[in-house]
């Protein structure tokens, strides 16, 4: 870098009053005197043209599109008649371009920009109305989830035969899905492209990050997973068959030094800020540019357990011209700046401290940070750690032999009886269940159905989270019942007991200064939350049609010249969930939808039998309701439907064109305005029917009324 101190100037002037018919160039360079007084006189050397050439090629001043060359016209032949000496005199007073400036070398005063001084292998930015090449075949990138809803997150890049995917994320189920554990991405695209996939690269070990793996990598051909040995270690947990975590392929990456060529992408890894350790973020460089993902994070400088996120890196990437900046959106509508999670370890250090009696804090087990502070602060109090719900015992055991928790041995155990006969302040338990999930540890506390401890008035309770939109009611109903046992709920309204790990808008602000992308795409997050990320994309100045907001399924197109949002190619996405301990998949919407309208209306079971010969009935329609009718109505409102359903069958079955199938469509629809008209809402409606041949039977020995009733029984509260 000594050649950036050095004075370099190019001289035009003539020789002995020579013609100027050739330019002939003289670079003096003068080297400061080490006397404090007397400044020794310049040294002249002439370099030949082709010497000069070769050195403002191989410089870092060189424009990113063209090398600059030393000129070769001669002189008065650039814009007006100007001899040389007019001409350097101009650039001198100006310290800037003047007209007819050649084009060679960087000149003594010249002013320059920062994108000239860093030029870069990728290509200057170019004209906003590029067209693509006919025939040129684009970088695409997908989503399967995370742009419309928070979780589900994964995107695959593909170009030709080569796909790299990023993440795997799952999204727990909500109330409305009824029966439906968690909601994972549609993979089914890329089973059908399983040889092309290079790799999936995981950014951190968040369920809504890592929580699909194990039930894609199969169907997926088990490609190698890259990450960090936290991510993995947590990822081998999700798996509930061992054996199936054995055939996990998997490379270990550092973002502090690793580069990893896979295909024709090069990922390059950099260090993030979020509340689980080894968060990265990625620079992929592909054959139309690079895309940078920041994954989930923040700009914390004073992290609790991790280290700071690389910014000095990050800003390197930045002035390599990055094309794409693909940014989580989740904390985009909060102004200022997110709390650094140092802060949250000191507040919780001193109620640990300060506060009598028994502790009980409850976070997310994913939340490693928060864990290994409680877990130090309480050590360091001489209290011993108990270990309450089956992810915070994984994920605790996990960090220990990985050494981020380094105690007295017996300092951490799991729940036990040996709990009662510990003194009060010597008890901490960490425990799940901060949002009020049904079968968490601190709910089944608050119902006494927790084995080994009681809840006793004066405990304290350490809610050391903020409550998930849509769990409100769950929380409430849980504190609710903590408060009748007389326990003290110490939470985030007056403490700060809980920072999030997501960015607020100057954190994002701060990483887009850093990365100056040319397109923009606000990601990871609910539309709200993309909506208020794009308007920071426009208070950073970045064109408005620059910011992309596609749905899950649509492709980014990246071309030579330009991206843009296509559905082209859209895919069509399933809604694909995990139900009970049932290893597979319930695709689609029809399974929610019946299950909500008979947990709204119930069911009603229609029986009809038909005579093989003459497509007459036989004997009575038996009928059955769950979740109907009150038992004061049963009787009279399945005889109506009985009797209007019997009515609509003679009448239909006339109908020679019309099988007994086609028939009972039309029985339900109508059935159902019929329904409505009586009671004012529409249950489940399923018809039936049985092929009988009349000569062949007695006749049933069954009154009509308990052919009507059927079997509704029990629920309805009569007897059987």
């Amino acid at each position: 870098m000594n050649d950036i101190n050095s004075n370099v100037t190019i001289d035009f002037s003539k020789k002995n009053n020579e013609k100027p018919s050739k330019t002939t160039r003289t670079v003096k360079k003068t080297v400061a005197a080490k006397t404090t007084k007397t400044t020794a006189a310049p040294v002249k050397k002439t370099v030949a043209t082709k010497t000069v050439a070769k050195t403002a090629t191989t410089t870092a001043w060189t424009k990113p599109a063209k090398p600059m060359k030393p000129s070769t016209r001669k002189t008065g032949t650039s814009s007006g008649s100007r001899s040389s000496n007019t001409r350097r005199n101009t650039w001198s007073r100006r310290g800037g371009t003047a007209r007819g400036r050649s084009k060679g070398g960087v000149l003594s005063g010249e002013k320059i920009t920062s994108e000239h001084f860093f030029a870069h292998k990728y290509k200057k930015r170019e004209a906003l109305d590029f067209t693509p090449k006919k025939g040129e075949e684009p970088v695409k990138l997908y989503a399967l989830g995370g742009l419309e809803e928070i979780g589900v997150n994964m995107m695959f890049f593909e170009y030709k035969n080569d796909i790299i995917v990023i993440d795997a994320g799952m999204q727990f189920a909500g109330a409305h899905m009824h029966g439906v554990q968690y909601l994972i991405p549609d993979v089914k695209y890329l089973a059908k492209k399983k040889k092309n996939i290079r790799g999936i690269f995981i950014t951190h070990g968040h369920l809504d990050h890592i929580g699909a793996l194990r039930h894609i990598l199969d169907p997926l051909g088990w490609p190698t997973v890259y990450t960090t040995p936290l991510t993995l270690g947590l990822i081998k947990k999700t798996f509930d068959d061992p054996r199936k975590a054995k055939k996990l392929k998997y490379k270990l990456v550092n973002p502090d030094v690793d580069i990893v060529k896979s295909g024709p992408y090069t990922i390059e890894f950099f260090r993030v800020n979020h509340n689980i350790p080894e968060t990265m973020g990625m620079a992929i460089h592909t054959p139309k540019g690079l895309v940078v993902n920041t994954a989930d994070f923040k700009i914390d400088h004073t992290p609790s357990i991790d280290k700071p996120a690389d910014l000095g890196k990050i800003s390197r990437i930045g002035q390599e011209w990055v094309k794409l900046m693909l940014c989580e959106s989740t904390n985009a509508p909060k102004s200022g700046h997110t709390k650094s999670e140092k802060v949250i370890g000191d507040t919780l250090d001193a109620i640990i401290k300060n506060t009598p009696g028994r502790q009980i804090l409850s976070t997310f087990a994913s939340n490693v940070g928060r864990l290994i502070q409680a877990i130090e602060s309480a050590v360091k109090y001489n209290k011993i750690v108990f270990l309450a719900g089956r992810s915070m015992v994984n994920n605790v055991e996990l960090c220990i032999e990985l050494w981020y928790i380094k105690v007295p041995k017996g300092m951490i155990r799991k729940v036990w009886p040996e709990i009662e006969s510990l003194p009060d302040e010597r008890v901490m338990i960490l425990c799940t269940g901060s949002q009020g999930e049904q079968y968490s540890a601190l709910v089944r506390m608050a119902t006494d159905e927790f084995r080994h401890f009681i809840l006793r008035p004066g405990d304290n309770i350490i809610l050391s989270t903020h409550t998930i939109p849509g769990n409100e009611k769950s929380v409430i109903d849980m504190i609710n019942s903590l408060v009748r046992k007389g326990v003290n709920i110490i939470d985030d309204t007056d403490l700060d007991i809980h920072a999030s790990g997501h960015g607020y808008q100057g954190d994002i602000k701060t990483m887009m200064a850093m990365l100056k992308p040319n397109y923009y795409s606000p990601i990871h997050g609910e539309p709200f939350m993309r909506n208020a990320n794009k308007q920071i994309g426009l208070d950073m100045g970045i064109p408005e049609e620059h910011i992309l907001l596609p749905l899950n399924g649509q492709a980014i197109e990246l071309y030579d010249g330009w991206i843009l949002v296509s559905d082209k190619n859209r895919l069509k996405l399933d809604t694909v969930m995990i139900d009970g301990k049932w290893v597979g998949h319930l695709s689609g919407e029809y399974v929610l939808k019946a299950r909500q309208i008979m947990a709204d209306d119930g069911v009603v079971n229609l029986v009809f039998k038909v005579d093989t010969q003459t497509r007459d009935l036989v004997g009575n329609i038996q009928i059955e309701s769950r979740g109907f009718v009150y038992s004061s109505e049963v009787k009279k409102i399945h005889t109506n439907i009985v009797e209007f359903s019997r009515k609509k069958f003679n009448t239909y079955r006339k109908n020679r064109r019309l099988g007994v199938k086609d028939i009972l469509r039309k029985i339900k629809d109508e059935l159902g305005n019929h329904i409505n008209k009586l009671i004012g809402r529409v249950p489940m409606i399923i018809p039936m029917f049985v092929y009988i041949n009349r000569e062949a039977i007695k006749e049933e020995d069954v009154s009509e009324d308990e052919a009507i009733v059927g079997m509704t029984l029990e629920e309805q509260g009569t007897e059987d």
